[in-house]
């Protein structure tokens, strides 16, 4: 019973000296300093919830480590304790200890982001996060593009539903202290094209993004499930060459050798009635968390600084055989007619057009030839 009245007046001092303590919101990838308060050469010893950082000697300077990982990043002259390269891991309860005294800290690292990602399908929904790691009942501001305007929601988490070119631009969360961060969102609107070829030409495949997407691009492929034969290229961002088509074999579909850009085009060779279902290109872009830290998948997560995120869209194509109708499918709908009625069409017609140019060389029916003859005279003898 008397143990469990000491632990009840310890977590009761903790929780009193912590509406005193310092409270800072820093970005991911940003440094934090706090400081003790300690006298000086005062003994002081520093925990991140409740883990070992440093125990310094305050006479001699002679410091411990801990098994904490922020020692990896953090620095401390048993004064002050700095800690670097701030990832969403490190938010949490940091206490100073010396002389019988505690100080405590509590750090919240924020970070930005969109789920799927900040490049969006008109029309498509999409959440926007301002996480504020280990608080998440702290109100934000959210100011929406283009102008800056307050959005009417002050939670971390917005739903954006049906985006439109309107929610296009920079949304930008304002926290506590004067911190803000923002994210870029692209709406990618909504084309559909028809494109009629006959059997046995090619035809363009198209994919592009919009000029102002400012998401790198780091990969992508071209594929059709219903032609598990055809080798399609794939899209590489390497050092050396930069964003580029990799393939090899070219019997089908046809691609550039050059730096890419924003256009994947690729040609499809020889369409024939088997080619007819869907083609759907994947381009996938490295999303930036504000900050300086990384999500990563396609259902962003806030991970670890440095953690690479890889999300994509998907831009479809529809390869029809002998329908005369758009099917909007996705983003870009292409519609292929393969004329191979048209062509039976044009057959018969030069079959009739010879047919009728025989009719007419053919010469009429044969009449029979008569003798002229004369009427008898009345000296006319049988």
């Amino acid at each position: 019973m008397a143990t469990c009245k000491i632990l009840f007046f310890l977590f009761l001092a903790l929780y009193i000296s912590c509406g005193k303590c310092d409270v800072f919101y820093k970005r991911v990838g940003d440094e934090v300093s706090m400081n003790c308060g300690a006298p000086s050469n005062s003994d002081t010893e520093w925990k991140f919830d409740n883990v070992l950082i440093f125990n310094v000697k305050g006479k001699t300077g002679a410091k411990l480590k801990g098994p904490s990982h922020i020692v990896l990043k953090a620095s401390t002259n048993g004064e002050n304790l700095k800690v670097s390269r701030l990832e969403t891991r490190d938010s949490g309860n940091y206490i100073c200890s010396y002389s019988g005294s505690v100080k405590q800290h509590n750090v919240y690292v924020v970070s930005v982001f969109a789920k799927p990602g900040p490049v969006l399908v008109q029309s498509s929904d999409a959440e926007l996060h301002c996480d504020i790691t280990g608080n998440s009942n702290t109100q934000v501001q959210w100011l929406r593009p283009p102008n800056g305007q307050k959005h009417n929601e002050k939670s971390q988490v917005i739903k954006l539903k049906s985006v439109t070119s309107k929610d296009a631009g920079q949304w930008t969360c304002q926290v506590k202290d004067a911190l803000t961060l923002s994210v870029t969102l692209t709406v990618v609107d909504l084309q559909t094209t028809a494109v009629n070829v006959s059997e046995g030409d090619d035809t363009k495949l198209p994919c592009s993004l919009p000029q102002s997407v400012s998401q790198r691009v780091v990969g992508g492929k071209w594929k059709a499930d219903h032609l598990s034969d055809v080798s399609f290229p794939t899209l590489n961002n390497t050092e050396n060459k930069g964003l580029h088509w990799n393939g090899k074999d070219l019997s089908k579909v046809n691609f550039t050798t050059e730096q890419l850009s924003t256009k994947f085009d690729v040609t499809l060779k020889n369409v024939q009635h088997r080619d007819a279902g869907k083609f759907v290109c994947t381009v996938e872009f490295e999303g930036k968390v504000s900050g300086q830290g990384f999500n990563k998948g396609k259902t962003p997560s806030v991970k670890e600084i440095m953690t690479k995120n890889v999300y994509g869209i998907e831009l479809w194509v529809w390869i029809a055989v002998g329908v005369s109708s758009v099917v909007l499918i996705g983003l870009i709908v292409v519609t292929v007619l393969v004329r191979q009625r048209n062509k039976r069409m044009k057959v018969r017609d030069r079959k009739e057009e010879k047919l009728d140019q025989g009719v007419r060389s053919l010469p009429g029916p044969r009449q029979e030839h008569y003798p002229r003859t004369r009427t008898a005279g009345p000296n006319h003898t049988n």
